[in-house]
């Protein structure tokens, strides 16, 4: 019962976890939009816009002013001026101008110069002023200018507040508007999007970066609306631009190249001991400070140290090229379709494949997903999420190749119980467990022995260190082995430096002299290809010599209780070893017996007649097909 049960439980187990996961896309916890957040920061690279020059130009204030004291508002009027020259586009001040806001003539010198700069280079440029909100307040201080600067469209998405630290209202003259500078981190701090409006005692504004651009393109004051594509969101039109808003009210900040900020800085200081103005005509000017102790430093999604007056200029530039991540609307919604048929996959998977193939499947998936998804972050600023469908797939293979696993066992056991019934439990069970305890039966049938031997091992082992030679003797062991394997033959010891190998045992194996003569000088050429390694070389690892001989032997295990070896007796085996080592005199690296080179002489070429001792003398054959011969050594 519980058998037929578990392909049941499996499957619907298995269909609750990609459940679970579509669920999490569609509802996502604070932890998963964390992670799929820090996702979409590794898989945007740095966008490279104004790699060829920036559209935004930075100009950073300092510490100190033109006299070397404090920068006053004096040293702000005189900048104003200085970038005005450049006849830019637009100026941004990323600051708050209040305070000293007394009636007109009692502000202080620095303060009616100000007022003065301002009043003038209105007349030409249009003036972004910043302002913060401050819900301690019920009302804006200064109050509120009258000037509209955003359309409304039903109830859209955007910060609201009850008041707001708004710029002196000597310091607004034509031309001049105000915007919030405010920028706002995620559940990590980081700044990762930048709003784009604010609702003041009930009031619109456009942010600073939107107020910024607007003046840029020289467009009709924003809308901003929702609409029921975006249920989660809404958007603002800016003239020919159209920007998708989160839930916030803001629109997401692509990364940018660090190195974008050494090519729109300018300090301030050198503006003014310049000849001529240092700014491209007809440029976007933002002006404010980049010093810790003015807040000027937030952790952004590249960097834990970024200026937020670059990150308002980064949001102008992306604002202006289109080049703004885009999370689609509906991506929440495919994203928790894609998990859940992506469990259905893995299930699949599971099911249809053996467990690795199975793993490979379902990693393979995972790695498309990543590069698509990386794909379009780079190339469309699309932001789809990979991640919870992959795990999807991932968790759902797993359970799959868990349960796949867990019925293996079981089918074992069923098989076990059966077998019991025709053989000794004890031979049964050691068989289960990999062991002979039951002993192969003996018997004479003819094979094929092939030995090898390593060149100068002795005075190899006198010479490394104990862990790099065993090192070194592992990846040499594999691959011989390897290929002994590949070629139908098996291994039946392995002693020091040496290996024995059989052919045509204990399985018939058709051709078996062909076939350990291919194998011989496959070994041969691998061994020398080996031997090219660096670490090799290093070691002066010698070449490998090679014996084989075929004729009839006696087969089976050897020992009982402790100790059971399965291995062959007989001439051909001792023969094989014999050519092996007469190796070493001929000069040769593989030696093949007369009987070898009886049964296939289309597969040798016959040498000379050697004297081998307890054999006489007899004719010694080589591969027809000559392996690469490496460099002599000595045993």
């Amino acid at each position: 019962m519980a058998r037929r049960l578990a392909p049941f439980l499996t499957t619907l187990s298995t269909l609750l976890v990609a459940s679970g996961v579509a669920v999490l896309a569609l509802i996502p916890p604070a932890p998963i939009l964390t992670l799929q957040e820090r996702g979409f920061d590794t898989l945007m690279a740095p966008n490279p816009q104004g790699a060829a020059g920036a559209l935004v130009h930075v100009v950073e204030i300092d510490r100190k002013g033109r006299d070397g004291g404090p920068w006053t508002r004096a040293d702000l009027a005189a900048l104003l001026d200085r970038v005005a020259q450049s006849a830019p586009r637009v100026i941004g001040l990323d600051m708050v101008l209040t305070g000293d806001c007394g009636p007109m003539p009692s502000p202080s010198p620095a303060t009616e110069a100000l007022r003065q700069s301002l009043s003038s280079v209105a007349q030409k440029t249009p003036i972004i002023l910043g302002f913060l909100l401050d819900d301690q307040t019920r009302q804006a201080s200064p109050p509120l200018p009258n000037t509209p600067q955003l359309a409304v469209m039903s109830d859209a998405p955007a910060w609201r507040a009850q008041g707001a630290e708004m710029p002196c209202p000597m310091f607004l003259p034509s031309g001049a508007e105000p915007s919030m500078i405010a920028l706002a981190g995620d559940a990590e701090g980081r700044i990762r999007s930048s709003p784009a409006a604010v609702f003041v005692a009930g009031r619109p504004f456009a942010a600073f970066a939107v107020a910024v651009a607007r003046r840029a393109l020289d467009v009709p004051p924003p809308v901003l609306g929702r609409d029921a594509s975006q249920p989660l969101g809404g958007w603002l039109r800016l003239g020919p631009h159209t920007l998708a808003l989160n839930g916030d009210g803001a629109f997401r900040l692509a990364p940018t190249d660090p190195g974008l900020r050494s090519l729109r800085r300018h300090r301030a200081l050198d503006l003014f001991t310049s000849d001529s103005p240092s700014l491209p005509p007809g440029g976007i000017v933002l002006i404010g400070s980049t010093l810790p102790e003015a807040g000027g430093l937030r952790p952004s999604r590249i960097t834990p140290l970024h200026p937020s007056l670059h990150l308002q200029a980064d949001a102008v530039e992306q604002i202006l090229t289109d080049s703004l991540p885009k999370r689609p609307p509906l991506a929440r919604y495919a994203e928790a379709l894609a998990a859940l048929l992506a469990g259905i996959a893995g299930l699949m998977l599971a099911r249809a494949l053996p467990p690795v193939m199975a793993s490979l499947a379902a990693l393979s998936f995972a790695l498309v997903a990543l590069a698509a998804a990386a794909l379009a972050a780079r190339l469309s600023g699309l932001l789809i999420d990979p991640i919870l469908p992959t795990l999807a797939v991932v968790l759902t293979t797993g359970l799959g190749v868990l349960a796949a696993a867990m019925d293996s066992r079981r089918t074992a056991r069923t098989l076990g119980a059966r077998m019991r019934r025709h053989l000794p439990s004890s031979v049964v069970s050691d068989l289960s467990r990999g062991e002979a305890g039951a002993a192969i039966t003996a018997q004479r049938r003819e094979i094929t022995a092939l030995f090898t031997d390593i060149e100068g091992f002795s005075a190899m082992t006198a010479r490394l260190p104990p862990e790099d030679l065993v090192a070194l003797l592992d990846r040499y062991m594999t691959l011989v082995t390897g290929v002994v394997e590949s070629h139908g033959g098996i291994v039946d010891k392995i002693v020091g430096d040496s290996v024995h190998a059989l052919f045509n045992a204990p399985d018939p194996l058709p051709d078996h002299v062909r076939r350990a003569i291919s194998c011989a000088t496959a070994i041969a050429n691998e061994t020398e290809a080996l031997r090219q390694d660096p670490a090799m070389q290093a070691a002066g690892f010698g070449r490998t010599r090679i014996g084989l001989e075929a004729g009839m032997a006696v087969l089976g295990d050897i020992g009982r209780g402790g100790r059971v070896d399965y291995t062959a007796h007989g001439n051909a085996v001792n023969l094989a070893a014999r050519l092996q080592e007469a190796n070493k005199t001929l000069g040769t690296q593989v030696l093949i017996g007369p009987d070898a080179a009886l049964r296939a002489p289309d597969a040798v070429t016959q040498g000379p007649e050697i004297e081998l001792r307890s054999f006489g003398r007899l004719r010694v054959s080589i591969p027809a097909r000559h392996p690469t011969q490496g460099s002599e050594g000595n045993s």
